[in-house]
């Protein structure tokens, strides 16, 4: 017979102890505990836990044993999250006034969220500043996971490899995103992580989802990139199990590359691609809008040729993304 038990009556994220009940004739004994599988006690707020990153993470943290609150702007992202075994908590990024008290009362929250819209900076620093005010009276630092993007550093050239200590050069669209993370980094508030994930590339988006469906219609593949130009990548799954791994870090103010593909041109995946299925793929260079304004142009990002060091992530995390090859993530994702 066991029992299982916490170390503290809070809920956080630990190892979990089991000791063993010895019988004796008159009386039990508790045997010395012995150290097993790691486990979630914790209560996870979880912006964006619908979408593409965020769904992944909610249900990484469910099976992982997490109580998670999604942040639900309508009946079907409820009933969405619902189903993924979170709770729902109404609310709207876009008026923090209306959740940030229920999230800086858990232990952590993971901020993949965003509109995409043309007040996404706005949104999204008015929020993570008010999110900040609610968490200032808090006996321990508020965990806070925050997403950032491969998009935040400049272009690499041929022979260098973008790191966590490269200085941002961000894509005017996410500017906001770095002067949000300098807020965030300040003061003793908040415990702060920022992920900044490739391109992420899931069954139905990213840009091997986007080549396989143009190859199939028959279609060329229209992107801003050129043949030439160099994408960071990263599988949904294998970023979401970085997300956790992130969570269990005890030190303040890291910062991660989530990539598990350093770096590979968009000629050379559209022939994998190509290759797989036995069909050719021909890429078209489209040119910026006419009209469009850089603040809110985001898909120039993938015209931003950019090669990564993936091992940082790997170090300090033990992360181990089951997708490091660019063979990998085409057979897992190309159908």
């Amino acid at each position: 017979m066991s029992l299982n038990y916490q170390a503290s009556g809070r809920r956080q994220a630990e190892v979990v102890e089991t000791r063993w009940i010895l019988h004796s004739s008159n009386h039990l004994v508790l045997a010395r505990p012995s150290r097993t599988l790691f486990s979630f006690f914790m209560d996870v707020f979880v912006t964006g836990g619908t979408g593409t990153i965020g769904s992944a993470v909610v249900r990484k943290l469910v099976l992982d044993g997490a109580r998670v609150i999604g942040l639900a702007r309508s009946d079907a992202s409820s009933k969405a999250l619902r189903a993924a075994g979170a709770s729902a908590y109404p609310g709207d990024l876009a008026s923090p006034e209306s959740w940030v008290g229920r999230a800086a009362s858990c232990d952590a929250i993971v901020h993949t969220g965003a509109t995409f819209g043309p007040e996404m900076g706005r949104i999204d620093r008015q929020s993570m500043l008010a999110l900040k005010k609610a968490a200032r009276h808090r006996k321990q630092p508020l965990k806070v996971i925050y997403t950032g993007g491969i998009w935040l550093f400049p272009p690499s050239g041929p022979h260098e490899m973008l790191t966590e200590k490269t200085h941002f050069a961000p894509l005017p669209a996410f500017r906001f995103m770095a002067e949000t993370i300098r807020t965030l980094s300040n003061g003793t508030d908040l415990n702060l992580t920022v992920i900044h994930p490739a391109l992420v590339c899931g069954p139905e988006t990213g840009p091997i989802a986007a080549m396989t469906a143009a190859l199939r219609a028959g279609e060329p593949f229209r992107t801003r990139a050129s043949p030439d130009t160099v994408w960071p990548l990263v599988e949904t799954q294998d970023l979401a199990d970085l997300y956790l791994l992130a969570l269990r870090q005890a030190r303040f103010r890291q910062t991660f590359i989530g990539s598990g593909i350093s770096g590979i041109s968009a000629g050379h995946l559209a022939s994998h691609i190509s290759a797989r299925h036995g069909l050719a793929l021909e890429i078209v260079t489209e040119p910026t809008p006419a009209g469009a304004a850089p603040a809110n142009d985001w898909e120039a990002g993938y015209a931003r040729s950019q090669r990564v060091d993936t091992g940082h992530a790997r170090r300090a995390t033990g992360w181990q993304p089951e997708h490091s090859t660019v063979e990998d993530l085409v057979v897992a994702l190309s159908k």
